[in-house]
């Protein structure tokens, strides 16, 4: 992944939206955000329509998908009302990531879920996102939420896409939520708490956008078996790949806290996921 002259990324699509300041931007942190919908499609179509009032330079599909909207070079409209730091403005001096997330739903008490607007929401709708995490927020009020999880291989879309940008542009110093600079007004929560920030705020020490190469492990577990899950905790569901047995051998790309992010390919394609690290061994 790499940028032009224009400010472009040179593997991903382009649908350039209308709304957007012109003026230089000078790329100081990076904000992210989830789309409040289910797919990229009603996203995209929001930010062409000059009547939305908003944009982002990115949005991430649930499958990996990444389409640019806004040259990096510019400013979008993807944080209005934002302060960072005490400073203002902060669509002046940021990257707009929009992550296909349709936000917190609530329980409707048969098993199902309703949305943000508490409207019965359809299994096939969730079926993307890899279980639910159970959080409140204060923000948008006191009942109980549940958070649909982000799939793996979005979330890696967005750590390629983040890497990119941070060994394109050094001046990017730091990596938030949509909710962190939105402290005046308080009414945005995303990307939420299933998403792993701070898995994207250290890569602002790696300014690369190549993967560190990974390292084997094999799975040692107590009982012989070992679930994968969409994210680091047991809040998160499980995928539908796993589980592992003993002796399975995954590549591991990374730690947070007492969990790894590992990898095993099936048949040449790569899956992804979360186990419990205390149940994997070195190799040799």
């Amino acid at each position: 992944m790499k940028f032009d002259k224009d400010g472009r990324l040179n593997t991903v699509a382009w649908a350039p939206s209308p709304n957007l300041y012109a003026a230089p931007n000078p790329r100081e942190i990076i904000v992210m955000h989830y789309t409040a919908g289910y797919s990229a499609a009603s996203a995209i179509n929001t930010f062409k329509s000059k009547a939305s009032k908003a944009s982002a330079h990115f949005v991430v599909e649930v499958d990996g998908t990444i389409t640019q909207m806004v040259s990096t070079h510019q400013q979008a409209w993807h944080a209005g009302g934002a302060v960072y730091e005490g400073r203002p403005a902060v669509n002046s001096f940021s990257i707009g990531i929009e992550i296909v997330n349709p936000g917190y739903h609530y329980s409707d008490g048969k098993g199902g879920y309703l949305n943000w607007q508490r409207k019965p929401v359809s299994a096939a709708l969730l079926k993307p996102f890899p279980g639910m995490t159970e959080a409140h927020d204060p923000w948008a009020g006191s009942a109980k939420l549940f958070w649909p999880n982000y799939p793996e291989v979005q979330l890696a879309a967005v750590e390629a896409l983040t890497r990119a940008l941070l060994k394109a542009y050094p001046s990017i110093r730091d990596v938030v939520g949509h909710r962190d600079v939105d402290t005046v007004r308080r009414l945005k929560v995303d990307p939420g708490p299933a998403f792993p920030l701070r898995r994207y705020r250290l890569l602002t020490d790696v300014r690369s956008d190549e993967t560190p190469a990974p390292v084997t492990m094999r799975v040692k577990a107590d009982d012989g078996v070992l679930n994968v899950r969409g994210g680091p905790g047991t809040s998160f569901g499980l995928t539908g790949w796993g589980p592992l047995r003993n002796g399975d051998e995954v590549q591991v790309l990374e730690r947070t806290e007492s969990w790894y992010r590992i990898q095993r390919w099936f048949q040449g394609s790569p899956r992804q996921g979360w186990v419990f690290a205390r149940y994997l061994e070195p190799v040799g």
